[in-house]
Parts: C-alpha cells; structure tokens; sequence
C-alpha cells in the first residue's frame, strides 16, 4: 500500500473561520510575516463571484507578507456564484447572486472583530472590484476605530450603478409572486451574458444605490468614510462606455471627510490580477506609505499620485 507524505505547510499561512453575529461561518487565509512589524493588517476582500482562496489574492498576500505586513484574505456571504450556508435555522442561500448587500456590515464586523482577538489594534481594509463597494460601506455605517485606511482595488462598484432599470419590473413581478429567489435572464448582472442575480437581489439594488452613490439627503458612502483612502484602477481594465480616469475623479472629489486620498492609473495592469501579482503588491505597499496609516489620521488635504505604474 503507497504511503502518502503530509505536504509541508507554511506555519505562518492557515485557514481560519469568523462567525457573525446572524451565525455564518466564514472562511479565510491569513498569511504572516516572518519578521513582524507593527505595521496594521492588511485585509482582503474579494469581488463578485470569487473567494478568499484566489490565487492571486494569495500570491499578493504572500508578497506582502515577505515585507513585513500580515495578510487576511476573507469570505464575505457573497463569495462565488452561490453559497449554501449551515445555521441554526437550516440552511440559508448567499453568494453573488442572492445575497443582500447591507449584510456585508455583518461580514465586516466579524472579520475584524477576528483581527482585534488576535491582536492586531490597526486593520487596512482592502476590496476588490465589488468589494471595493463593500468596505466603503461597512466604514461609512460602522466607522470602526480599529480601521485606519480603506484601500478600493478596481472597485468601479464604488462609483457607479452599473445595472440598467430595463428589468425591474420583471424583477418586482417576480418577488410579488414569491419568486425573488429566482434567477433572472442571463445578463441581467451587469457583465454581459455571462452573468445574472436573483430577483430578490436586483429589486434591491435601488437601497444599494442610494447607500453606495448617494441621494438629496444623503452623501455616497466615500463620502462618509473619514479614514485615508487609496484608490487605484488598471489601464488596461476593459469598460465600455467608462473611462477610469473619471471613475478615480469621482472619488476623490467625493472623499470630503477622508484626511488624505491617492489615486493611481496603474500601467499594464486590468481587473483581475493573475500575474501582476507583485505589480499589484507594489501599489499598494508604495500607496500605504502614503497614505501613512500607522499615524492616527489627523492630516488634512489630498494626495493624487497622477503618475502612471510601471
């Protein structure tokens, strides 16, 4: 009978969970330095229909990690496409496509709840694409101490709706007849035909918007959040009808509370990050030496790197 070598594993990489106060467990990586430093945790949230295990979301962390920061890459309900969930009530249907996006506030809380029992008194939070929305509206409602920078990879999310009314009333007629869960046709996502979400899911959207965007009486979230805020997008992200550089605009003209903003249009890089893992670590170790989280914020004005990434 062949015997099987345990693989070797990194004692400064493990798998760790986080429960939140609604009872979902939720699955992460955290990945340490070998030579600590009292640099705060950087932590990761995925965009839409990905996960914490990504393996560029690891790479990076694990090139963040070789220069002294500690690394958390976290689940939020709405990993994946679809996620069935065990709780105490039976179980219950999150992912990209049904979940609501006000939980993520409970996601959030459990996650650095998690970091401040292991110690870390300062976390980073850092989306990408669709969580970029995430963490920008979980620190505009929470407004936790222990986060000191809010770091928005790609998040286009995080400046505009991009889903279309043309289905709404498909969708309304659809929850009135208790059908919310249901999907609704393909490319009602929002990514072309390769994509769609529950009906549930895009009624909702109209709460989602005016959280994330704003309305009369209510500034957008970036808005809200008075902690430093990095921002960068790719030049090579593909988005029609959608220039990047308006996108970065957006938020910094917007970010009226956050002491201090860089923004950045990085070369040679586009949404997903499968090898520019280091070009991407980069960015954001130079825009967190900007920004100078470690100092509690008390600078004001704003700091635009207009300059082009390698």
């Amino acid at each position: 009978m062949r015997s099987c070598t345990p693989a070797v594993t990194d004692p400064h990489e493990r798998l760790v969970y986080a429960t939140t106060g609604d009872g979902l467990e939720l699955r992460g990586a955290l990945i340490r330095s070998a030579t600590p430093t009292d640099a705060p945790l950087c932590l990761w949230v995925h965009t839409r229909q990905q996960s914490f295990a990504e393996r560029e979301y690891i790479g990076i962390g694990r090139l963040l990690a070789a220069r002294g920061r500690d690394f958390l890459s976290v689940d939020t309900r709405g990993h994946d496409f679809g996620a069935w969930y065990r709780t105490g009530d039976g179980r219950a249907l999150h992912g990209s496509a049904w979940e609501r996006f006000s939980d993520c506030v409970h996601d959030l809380d459990a996650w650095v709840d998690f970091a401040v029992a292991r110690g870390y008194r300062r976390t980073v939070l850092i989306g990408h694409g669709f969580g970029g929305a995430k963490v920008l509206h979980f620190q505009a409602q929470r407004r936790r101490p222990e986060v000191v920078a809010v770091a928005l990879a790609s998040s286009g999310a995080s400046a505009r709706d991009k889903f279309s009314d043309e289905a709404h009333t498909l969708a309304r007629g659809m929850v009135d007849a208790g059908r919310g869960r249901d999907l609704m046709p393909w490319g009602t996502g929002g990514d072309g035909s390769t994509n769609t979400v529950s009906a549930e899911w895009y009624v909702a959207r109209a709460r989602m918007h005016a959280e994330l965007y704003g309305t009369e009486t209510l500034p957008p979230a970036i808005a809200r959040v008075a902690v430093p805020v990095l921002a960068w997008y790719g030049a090579n992200e593909r988005r029609a009808n959608r220039d990047v550089d308006v996108l970065l605009d957006w938020l910094r003209s917007n970010a009226v509370e956050s002491p201090r903003f860089v923004g950045r249009i990085v070369d040679d890089l586009g949404f997903f990050y499968r090898g520019r893992e280091s070009l991407v670590a980069d960015v954001l170790v130079d825009g967190l030496q900007r920004l100078d989280p470690q100092v509690k914020p008390a600078v004001s004005g704003t700091d635009v790197a207009r300059g082009r990434g390698r």
